[in-house]
């Protein structure tokens, strides 16, 4: 083998194990996609820095593009929550090469498509969808809100209300009243604490400059990924994509990630109550481990949630629903950033069941005893990978604007080759890795909340005007010596799994 050829390999091999290498080839081999899916991919990344996927689908409907900056609300700066949810809104109003406010939404619209943005914890995304022959004008324009948008300061009022509304308009949203509320547990110093959509409040007074500032700092092409989904061939793809967005300016800006932990030393264990306007009740229990980004070639958590939400015989699903306790039971993992992440069992309660919190969380705890004192069994695991691979075997095909919306902001955390697989790869078993999570699911790692409608606080949220109590601990009688002792056992073997998928010949 000539050493051009082997130099060639030890650079694909290194670009596989780094994550965020790009693929400069321009090849979409590199891109692991579904045997069900038909589109073809390529990654690459521009001269400026931007990361691109393309991807190429004749039969699209609709064409369509999304650009996630990684910037997010937990960059907000000090004492002005809701800046980049604003700039967010101020980036459509109009651009130097076409300054018509609000022409990009009516030209997007009058073609058949519909644009929109939201901003997340650590992105913003951007995207849009149109009928296929307007597509090259729409992502023009588009990109141009990169390149030179004008942030007219007459407009600075009227998208300081629109942000107001929109903050507004969840006033009475149970679900965003919880968020909040909850935020009181946490580590003020973690950016999760703060407020992040935003409020005339926030952003009084003049703050144009501010929006500059933030704009000419953070929106780098060097922290921007772009999807593009449309009926063309790659190669002319690239071309448009290459001469639309190299303008776009690479101001050198890195990733920021927090670097502070979520709860403080000594905030934990910790029982917070607040008050639902709905007429529910919810218990979650909730515990911070490491974040699980780098492992998500083997989802060691993902072995624990599994068994946490066993709903068969002898499990903690049953036996509390058969106490007429709950409803319904949850197991979650939420990403907070890239050091922490959050296991959390959440249940919706009955009336009975309310009145029985401590005993439920007794029972909780007894059940996670019985997970780790159980070895971790490969068979399990493989269980989970079978699934996780049918499930990707024969994943359904997104629409276009789904598809670019969902890609977008993965491009922050993975490599190209796993964007597509990356929810659903379960490659290694890894018992030492399960025992030490479940190691964080301890009582002195706990944060229970308890939400309904009769909470009375003593104290009240400042955005929601939710009435809630913190303390200390999470109830009595929780322990090892606790009456709550059941005999529970984990789930036996999926007999229903397939091992072949392959059709069997004609008799």
């Amino acid at each position: 083998m000539h050493f051009s050829k082997v130099f060639s390999v030890l650079v694909a091999l290194v670009c596989l194990l780094l994550a965020g290498c790009t693929d400069q080839t321009g090849s979409d081999a590199t891109i692991i996609k579904s045997p069900n899916d038909d589109r073809a991919y390529r990654h690459l990344t521009l001269s400026n820095g931007m990361r691109v996927v393309l991807v190429s689908d004749q039969d699209t409907d609709k064409a369509a593009a999304s650009l996630s900056v990684f910037r997010g609300s937990y960059h907000n700066p000090p004492g002005r929550e809701g800046l980049v949810h604003f700039l967010e809104h101020m980036l459509f109003i109009g651009t130097q090469k076409y300054p018509e406010v609000d022409g990009y939404f009516k030209f997007i619209q009058s073609h058949g498509g519909g644009a929109n943005a939201y901003t997340s914890s650590d992105h913003t995304n951007y995207f849009f969808d149109i009928q296929p022959e307007y597509f090259h004008e729409a992502l023009d324009r588009f990109a141009q809100f990169f390149i030179s948008p004008s942030f007219d300061p007459a407009y600075v009022d009227r998208e300081k209300n629109a942000v107001h509304a929109e903050y507004k308009l969840k006033i009475k949203e149970d679900s965003r009243r919880g968020f909040e509320t909850r935020k009181a547990m946490f580590n003020p110093a973690h950016p999760l604490s703060k407020f992040s959509t935003g409020s005339l409040d926030t952003l009084s007074g003049d703050i144009h400059a501010e929006l500059l500032d933030f704009f000419h700092n953070h929106y780098s092409a060097s922290i921007m990924g772009l999807v593009v989904l449309t009926k063309e061939p790659l190669d002319d793809m690239e071309a448009l994509v290459r001469q639309t967005f190299t303008p776009v300016e690479n101001r050198q800006a890195k990733q920021i990630h927090p670097q502070v932990p979520l709860f403080k030393e000594g905030q934990l264990p910790a029982t917070l109550e607040y008050q639902l306007l709905k007429d529910r009740h919810e218990l979650s229990i909730s515990f911070p481990i490491p974040s699980q980004l780098p492992y998500y070639r083997s989802k060691p958590v993902s072995y624990i949630l599994n068994l946490l939400g066993h709903e068969g015989q002898a499990s903690l699903h049953q036996l509390l629903t058969e106490k007429g306790w709950i409803t319904g039971l949850y197991a979650g993992q939420y990403d907070v950033d890239t050091t922490t992440a959050l296991v959390y069992l959440e249940l919706r309660l009955t009336e009975e069941g309310l009145a029985q919190t401590d005993a439920i969380t007794a029972y909780v705890f007894d059940y996670i005893d019985l997970l780790r004192n159980s070895a971790p069994e490969a068979w399990r695991y493989e269980e989970r990978a079978a699934i996780a691979k049918l499930g990707f075997r024969y994943k359904e095909e997104s629409s276009a604007r789904g598809t670019v919306r969902h890609l977008s902001p993965m491009l922050q955390y993975y490599p190209a080759a796993d964007l597509l697989a990356a929810n659903y790869l379960m490659e290694a078993f890894e018992p030492a890795l399960i025992k030490e999570f479940l190691g964080y699911l301890r009582r002195d790692n706990a944060a229970v909340v308890i939400a309904s409608p009769g909470v009375q606080g003593s104290n009240i949220e400042k955005w929601y005007s939710v009435p809630y109590e913190l303390r200390e601990g999470i109830g009595e009688g929780i322990g090892e010596g606790s009456s709550a002792r059941h005999d529970f056992k984990l789930p036996g073997r999926n007999p229903f799994l397939p091992r072949a998928l392959a059709m069997l010949p004609e008799d």
